[in-house]
C-alpha cells in the first residue's frame, strides 16, 4: 500500500466541497467574488473574499480577481449557527468578528438584508479586515435569493459533517 499523497493541491481543492460566487460588473473595480470551501481536517467553512481588478474581463479569465490581497475567514460550527438563525428567518442580520491572538488583525463578516432588485429581496455581504496600523480593506457584494438559498445548503451539509453525519 502506497501512503505517499500523490494528489497535486489543485486536485484536492476540486474533491472538497465548495460554493463560489463570482460578480464581475463592467464599472473597473467594482466586482467582487466569493469562495467557500469546506475543510474537513479543520472542521470547517473557509471563506475567500476579493474585489474585481480593472474592467470586466471574458469569463473566466484569472486576472479579473485580485486574489493576492484576498480576505480571508474561517467559519466554525457556532459561525454556522449565527448563520442558520438568519438563513431561518430568526435573527435580522449576522455579524461575526475574529481576530487573531495578538489582535493585530480583526476581520468582521456581516450578512443582513439589502434592497429589492428588480422585485426580489437582495442580501448585503461584507467582509472587513482591519489591522493593527489601521489598514483596513472590505469586499461587499450583494447576494439574490437564489444565491443565498445555496448558501444555506452548503452551510448545513458542512455542519452535518462537522457533527460526524453522513460520513
Amino acid at each position: 500500500m502506497n501512503d505517499v499523497n500523490t494528489k497535486s493541491p489543485k486536485t484536492d481543492y476540486k474533491k472538497k466541497p465548495h460554493f463560489n460566487i463570482y460578480k464581475p460588473l463592467k464599472k473597473a473595480d467594482a466586482g467582487a467574488a466569493l469562495q467557500f470551501s469546506y475543510d474537513a481536517g479543520k472542521q470547517a467553512i473557509f471563506l475567500e473574499a476579493t474585489k474585481q481588478k480593472g474592467a470586466k474581463l471574458p469569463v473566466g479569465d484569472k486576472a479579473q480577481f485580485d486574489w493576492v490581497n484576498k480576505i480571508v475567514f474561517k467559519l466554525g460550527v457556532v459561525d454556522l449557527g449565527a448563520l442558520l438563525m438568519f438563513f431561518n428567518g430568526r435573527s435580522k442580520e449576522v455579524k461575526l468578528l475574529h481576530s487573531n491572538e495578538d489582535r493585530t488583525r480583526i476581520t468582521a463578516m456581516e450578512l443582513k438584508p439589502g434592497s429589492e432588485f428588480n422585485g426580489k429581496p437582495t442580501f448585503a455581504f461584507k467582509l472587513g479586515r482591519t489591522l493593527k496600523g489601521g489598514d483596513s480593506s472590505y469586499v461587499q457584494m450583494y447576494l439574490s435569493q437564489e444565491e443565498l438559498a445555496l448558501l444555506a445548503h452548503f452551510a448545513r451539509e458542512s455542519l452535518t459533517r462537522m457533527f460526524g453525519f453522513g460520513d
